[in-house]
């Protein structure tokens, strides 16, 4: 019992770092939590043989092949079964017609009686993937069409959705880049408040708006449509952003971001417009075309004294239009901590269009990633990422990004970032599952969506190597066009469905070992 209260007050703390985690600076991310994943709505009539696959206390997170038999299982006639009917309970926001575009069948549809299983599993997977439900249910019964006709069941309990939260988001690229370098000053801290209200009509659209002061004052508001059309597969997304600071990093020098600060002006102004366009014919294909404008402006001394390349040729200011297409193949079982499937990421982009001729840069980037469940607590994982720049020339410092930025990380290197033209990366890892609960807060917290809590620890491993092309780099950053090597093990704590915590001993090549916090919060 003192183990149990001990983790319900880590897990409460955790929770209120989640909600101060809210998205609003780079480096910082938060997430969408889905609450209870105990089973809930009304299940198949008494008497009825039914087959139910749900999240309850008993089954795997990781897992979504783990259900419990039933007898129909076996019984079914044939060689393939008739899906007749399909009923969807329990929501009240929800339309019924985001919930069926998610599914891998639909009314009438033919499966093989091998395959049923796995039609239910990776139907729950998508469903629970959306964000949308704390729980879903999948029960099936041939009690009135008879063997070999089915009516399936859907029974969901929708999420929170309205997310009023406070920002408290760090301006560096990391927590321990935060807390070492920059000796855990409040002054690099953003503090302000963010609306996001997911499912704003029921078609799993979602409108945000937020404003944050601090180290970066930002204003910024959006929308996101994912069904345009009857096919429901367009969707549009209008986003707008501005933000303005007072310190500005511009340099790299000995693999160091070097900062330049005006405590009486801001020295770094931008504008952001984006217009996306998505295609999604398939359930795990997105293909997006997004139009966008940019508009920054920095401060003379940077311009003309510091780093003349910031934007190159001393200019203080850079405006230009971007187009960019993304492929996204995405068939991971949770998204933001894998157990199984894959995810491929394709991109191109094109940075200046003509118009202003002050920014000319062509460059395809790839992320693809793998995961095998080898048991129901051990799982492996390898993927590979990389960028080519197509355009050769010299690009400006702002925009000449490669290792140690956004997703592109290694584990041993947290504190160092490596600039460059290309990049390439490749990761390995292993998770043992340790143990699995679920933690009833009881009135500690008043929400429902939070009070039950699903909880996996596990012990991970990671290796990874990467380098990057830097051929308009000095030799003062020695860690450019270097292979460089780092592992890491430690225990990563999982809340929710998706919510992430490590602490990891890091080593690289360098010798350089530490004990770090990592956190992966995706709002």
């Amino acid at each position: 019992m003192p183990l149990l209260s001990l983790m319900k007050c880590i897990t409460l703390f955790f929770l209120i770092v989640i909600c101060l985690n809210a998205p609003g600076a780079a480096g910082a991310s938060a997430a969408v939590v889905a609450g209870d994943y105990g089973e809930v709505g009304p299940l198949a009539p008494a008497g009825e043989s039914t087959y139910k696959y749900s999240e309850s206390p008993e089954s795997d997170l990781s897992d979504p092949s783990v259900m419990k038999e039933s007898s129909l299982a076996q019984n079914l006639v044939g060689d393939s079964v008739t899906i007749r009917d399909i009923f969807i309970r329990g929501h009240k926001r929800t339309r019924d017609g985001v919930v069926f575009r998610e599914m891998t069948f639909g009314k009438e549809a033919r499966i093989a009686e091998e395959d049923l299983d796995e039609e239910i599993a990776l139907t729950y997977a998508a469903l629970m993937n959306t964000g949308l439900f704390s729980s879903v249910d999948i029960t099936y019964s041939d009690s009135l069409f008879g063997p070999g006709n089915l009516q399936v069941f859907i029974d969901i309990r929708e999420t929170w959705y309205i997310y009023p939260v406070p920002v408290f988001t760090l301006a560096d690229r990391n927590f321990n880049v935060w807390w070492r370098d920059e000796n855990h000053s409040l002054d690099r801290v953003n503090l302000g408040a963010k609306l996001s209200w997911y499912n704003f009509t029921g078609r799993r659209d979602r409108f945000k708006i937020g404003y944050t002061t601090g180290y970066t004052r930002k204003y910024e508001a959006g929308y996101r449509l994912p069904y345009l059309n009857k096919a429901k597969n367009i969707g549009i997304e209008l986003d707008y952003s501005f933000s303005q600071r007072r310190e500005q990093n511009y340099q790299t020098i000995e693999n160091q971001q070097v900062f330049y600060q005006d405590p009486d002006r801001f020295v770094y102004k931008d504008t952001r417009l984006n217009l996306s366009f998505n295609y999604r014919k398939k359930l795990y294909v997105t293909h997006t075309l997004r139009t966008g404008y940019r508009s920054s402006v920095i401060a003379d001394t940077i311009a003309n004294a510091l780093n003349p390349d910031f934007f190159g040729e001393g200019r203080n200011s850079q405006r230009f239009f971007q187009l960019e297409y993304t492929y996204v193949n995405d068939k991971r079982d949770v998204r933001n901590y894998p157990w199984k499937g894959y995810y491929v990421l394709g991109t191109v982009v094109k940075d200046g269009m003509g118009i202003t001729g002050e920014r000319n840069s062509l460059t395809a980037g790839l992320t693809v990633r793998k995961f095998w469940p080898l048991s129901e607590n051990l799982s492996i994982n390898a993927g590979v990422a990389g960028k080519y720049s197509l355009i050769r020339t010299q690009q400006p410092f702002l925009e000449n990004r490669a290792i140690g930025f956004g997703n592109n990380g290694l584990v041993g290197y947290q504190f160092y970032v490596v600039d460059g033209l290309d990049m390439a990366i490749w990761r390995f890892g292993i998770r043992q599952q340790l143990f699995k609960t679920d933690l009833d807060l009881g009135k500690l917290v008043f929400i429902d969506a939070f009070r039950y809590i699903p909880v996996r620890v596990l012990l991970a491993f990671q290796f990874n190597q990467g380098i990057a092309n830097a051929p308009y780099i000095g030799e003062s950053n020695k860690l450019n066009n270097t292979l460089l090597t780092g592992a890491s093990l430690g225990l990563d704590v999982v809340l929710f469905y998706d919510m992430v915590g490590s602490l990891q001993y890091n080593r690289n090549h360098l010798g350089e070992g530490e004990v770090l916090l990592a956190l992966n919060l995706n709002f």
